[in-house]
């Protein structure tokens, strides 16, 4: 199970959810064990009502046929019991017990030895005097206790278990959502053949997750049939236009032309050249991407290529008074192809050298891991970082700038048929434009 953060379970609105029903739960559960906690006390007490009239009756039929040095005899023998609480006084008609009702009737009373109170009656014995009878309180209020420990965990324990399954739910839906949005992110970010995991289980998730790759084999299937329909109208196309680019060449080699239609083929000729490359360069990658042509690859020392880059670029680099500079950190050895190679390099100090501006600076770095082309000209926004590695893609809306939008989607099928990617960040300012590339194993 994938690590879930706990900013992303505090977001959760599955937690909320679960949460907020488990509230509503542990509320109605708290009034429920309130009312059955009040009932246990109720009847508790009418059990102690039962047994202190029992216990009044008997020392009333005792005090019937005794006398009360007998009943006192009798009391002290079952005073070692702690339930029930026996009380003699002395008869004095001028003092009047209120607090102390008539048997059969049961009060909570007050007496010194009982502070807090005890359910009491009284039975008069045959010399007139009062005998209290009552309840322990000590006994109530243990049973109270032990009443409360109980219910508390009756209370708190399922309310516990409710919160733990809530968070194990919810941490169980957003690990399968968060697979099915990193799997999404991955063909957000252009990757094929990505698909979700489908379980034996077959339940929402499955299902949505059978939806999804159905969703995703329909998608590659139609940007198959666009990519080859696209191609193979280019390929169509370069026969005919390889004759008008001939029959304009044939045109401009007359000397009876006027010299304004002359410059109006020239035009044209220049026009037919950029749609030629264009078309060409879609079948290249499109060839490169699907295997169409073998590519021989073979063990290569990335810095004698990258040397053959600068110098063919160098009076492009000069025309501009850049400042180009190369360092080699350590020695590069990778399995590919020189020719494929030095076109992905050269395509990218190109671009460097088109978007930097009069009297910049273009470094070039080599490593164990690769190149890096990095200018300090206006660079790229991250929203188009993965964008611009598509085909026919440019950022100048206006499209004045030369080129053809196919420059970083050939170096990245390039580094993509050597087992590598490109990776294009900041340099503030700036572009770094990072050519991955596998290591040959020694």
């Amino acid at each position: 199970m994938a690590v879930i953060s706990s900013d992303v379970l505090y977001r959760s609105s599955i937690l909320k959810l679960l949460l907020w029903f488990g509230g509503g739960l542990f509320l109605v559960m708290s009034l429920l064990m309130q009312q059955l906690y009040q009932n246990s006390l109720q009847t508790y007490q009418q059990s102690l009502d039962d047994l202190l009239r029992q216990e009044s009756e008997l020392i009333a039929q005792l005090a019937a046929v005794t006398d009360t040095n007998t009943i006192i005899e009798s009391i002290e023998t079952r005073q070692q019991s702690s339930l029930y609480y026996y009380h003699l006084s002395q008869p004095d008609p001028s003092n009047e017990v209120a607090p102390i009702p008539d048997y059969p009737r049961i009060a909570n009373i007050k007496s010194v030895r009982q502070p807090l109170g005890m359910r009491a009656t009284k039975v008069v014995l045959k010399d007139g005097t009062p005998l209290v009878i009552g309840i322990s309180d000590g006994v109530y209020q243990q049973f109270q206790n032990n009443l409360n420990v109980r219910f508390l965990w009756a209370t708190f324990l399922p309310f516990m278990g409710v919160f733990v399954a809530a968070v194990w739910f919810a941490l169980n839906i957003l690990n399968r959502l968060n697979n099915v949005n990193q799997n999404m992110n991955k063909v957000m970010c252009g990757e094929r053949g990505v698909r979700l995991k489908v379980s034996a289980a077959t339940d929402e998730f499955d299902l949505l997750a059978i939806h999804l790759n159905t969703m995703l084999d329909q998608m590659e299937k139609n940007e198959s049939r666009l990519r080859s329909l696209t191609v193979d109208i280019a390929h169509d196309l370069r026969t005919p236009m390889s004759r008008l680019k001939l029959r304009i060449e044939t045109l401009l080699g007359q000397d009876n032309l006027a010299p304004a239609v002359e410059s109006e083929l020239h035009y044209v000729q220049q026009d037919f050249n950029h749609l030629i490359d264009t078309f060409s360069g879609m079948m290249e990658l499109y060839n490169l991407g699907h295997g169409r042509h073998s590519v021989a690859l073979e063990p290569v020392d990335i810095k004698p290529i990258i040397l053959d880059v600068i110098d063919f670029l160098e009076p492009c680099v000069k025309e501009k008074n850049q400042r180009l500079s190369y360092r080699c950190d350590i020695p590069c050895l990778v399995e590919g192809n020189r020719n494929l190679l030095f076109r992905a390099i050269c395509n990218l100090l190109d671009n460097a050298n088109k978007y930097t501006p009069d009297g910049g600076e273009i470094e070039i770095v080599s490593d164990c891991f690769g190149i890096v082309v990095a200018d300090n000209g206006p660079g790229i926004a991250d929203k188009d970082k993965i964008r611009v590695l598509d085909q026919l893609v440019r950022l100048d809306p206006s499209r004045t700038s030369t080129g053809f939008g196919l420059g970083l989607a050939f170096v990245n099928s390039v580094a993509t048929l050597h087992g590598g990617r490109i990776v294009l960040s900041d340099n503030a300012p700036g572009l770094r434009a990072r050519l991955l590339l596998r290591q040959v194993q020694t």
